[in-house]
């Protein structure tokens, strides 16, 4: 849910005049998004580098990169930080039962091509 209301309001951003602003308090209202969740979402997306934020009156956030050069595997990263399909695909994650798992290495190679599938695709192309 938070991936989506960040490529919402990304996708808003990127339809707006060069260098102007979007506030985020309007992008919740147009869109009917939760505020405080969106404004959480669009500080993730700011410390990545994908927007850029200005603050005080008149401030608000804008792309920084070009629709065409963010990914969406980028955009799910820096609002959900790693994505993994089970904990035990992360380097942190382990199982009681790895030893004799029988899924993990179909699992790890799932989520391999998965994100090297949404690393293909731009938020241009959504």
């Amino acid at each position: 849910m938070k991936t989506d209301y960040g490529l919402i309001a990304l996708k808003h951003m990127a339809t707006l005049p060069a260098g102007e602003l979007a506030n985020a308090r309007e992008i919740a209202e147009r869109f009917n998004l939760p505020p405080n969740l969106l404004a959480k979402i669009l500080q993730s997306l700011s410390e990545s580098g994908i927007i850029e934020a200005t603050r005080g009156s008149g401030g608000g956030y804008r792309m920084v990169k070009s629709p065409t050069d963010v990914t969406l595997a980028q955009v799910f990263e820096s609002i959900e930080g790693p994505v993994h399909m089970v904990m035990c695909t992360s380097n942190d994650g382990c199982c009681s039962i790895e030893d004799r798992c029988t899924v993990k290495n179909g699992l790890t190679n799932l989520e391999r091509r998965f994100y090297e599938f949404f690393d293909t695709v731009t938020l241009a192309d959504v």
